[in-house]
């Protein structure tokens, strides 16, 4: 995978020891990998919930666990994050639980345990230790309908974007007793090792020669930012080390918006014909979201590089070489 790390300042990220939640997840595993790349000491915290196939996230922290910067610690980061953490550390808090539409009745309480009450024990424990900076990892699904135009305002309109919301808040008390915390409102995230929930992901399993369809949710007119995965890397790094980013809440876009009918059309161009069928738009999914980036650059002199449709292309070329090691797998 390649690094689009020209803005990040490698000497300063160097000199920095970096605790990453969440490392084996699809965003953390890129943010470790772009770590080691720029010459980090790099501690990985992830328990491997099952919430999806646990081998998958193996494999994303196949490249890191060959490097002698890197160090995994296998547990939930709520039992081990006092122990791991050491005085002058940069913890970067990607641990969670995702999603939108698994957030609604009973699926709330996994995601009060693991964006509220884990949020709360990393802040406790970093400020108690003399931790240098936290970046928190939040959602633009704060925003609910609200991301675009003027009413931007913390909104949420699913439990998730309120458990997002939440940490936010706890942010913003650890703050007032001195914890540095830099809080990042990531916006739809895309690209190679993308969770097998997400659409992007679906779509292209769509495209393959076994019995998976896409179903879209409404008509498809529905907007989003999509970010690519490896921009979303070098914004949080920059985000961890930059020394006017301290107390800040950033959006983190793509800087390009695209339909969800326009994204099938890419990908269908891309990867060929996609099965897929309709339900209606569920609850908690806004029709528009839009990222505000001048905070972002004039906080961390951060843009996004990745035009939407060669992220994809990464995405492809990363579907298309799980696919021949499957089949190789399955052959032997």
């Amino acid at each position: 995978m390649a690094f689009a790390a020209e803005n990040v300042p490698a000497r300063r990220v160097a000199k920095s020891r970096f605790v990453v939640t969440g490392a084996a997840g699809f965003i953390g595993s890129t943010v470790v990998d772009h770590l080691v790349a720029l010459g980090a000491e790099v501690i990985g915290v992830d328990d491997f919930d099952p919430w999806y196939d646990p081998a998958r996230k193996r494999a994303n922290l196949a490249a890191a666990t060959q490097n002698s910067r890197f160090a995994l610690v296998e547990a939930d980061a709520a039992d081990v994050i006092g122990d791991v953490l050491e005085a002058g550390d940069v913890v970067i808090h990607l641990a969670g639980r995702p999603g939108v539409q698994d957030s609604w009745g009973l699926g709330f309480a996994g995601y009060a345990r693991r964006n509220i009450e884990l949020t709360q024990r990393v802040f406790e424990e970093a400020l108690g230790v003399g931790a240098s900076r936290v970046v928190y990892a939040s959602s633009s699904s704060i925003y609910g309908a609200s991301s675009d135009g003027e009413l931007r305002a913390p909104a949420p309109i699913s439990p998730y974007g309120v458990s997002k919301l939440a940490g936010e808040q706890l942010a913003g008390v650890y703050a007032e007793r001195g914890l540095d915390i830099v809080s990042l409102r990531y916006f739809t995230v895309y690209g190679p090792r993308q969770r097998p929930d997400m659409a992007m992901h679906r779509m292209f399993e769509a495209t393959t020669p076994n019995d998976t369809v896409f179903v879209r949710r409404g008509d498809g007119l529905q907007r989003r930012e999509f970010t690519y995965v490896g921009d979303v890397a070098e914004a949080t790094i920059l985000a961890a080390v930059a020394h006017g980013a301290g107390g800040r809440v950033l959006d983190i876009g793509g800087g390009e918006s695209a339909s969800l009918l326009e994204v099938m059309a890419a990908i269908e161009h891309l990867a060929g014909p996609m099965r897929t069928e309709t339900v209606p738009l569920p609850a908690g999914d806004p029709l528009i979201t839009s990222a505000d980036l001048a905070p972002t650059v004039a906080s961390l002199g951060w843009m996004p590089t990745t035009p939407l449709l060669d992220g994809l292309r990464s995405q492809a070329a990363w579907h298309r070489a799980r696919r021949v090691y499957r089949s190789v797998a399955d052959a032997v």
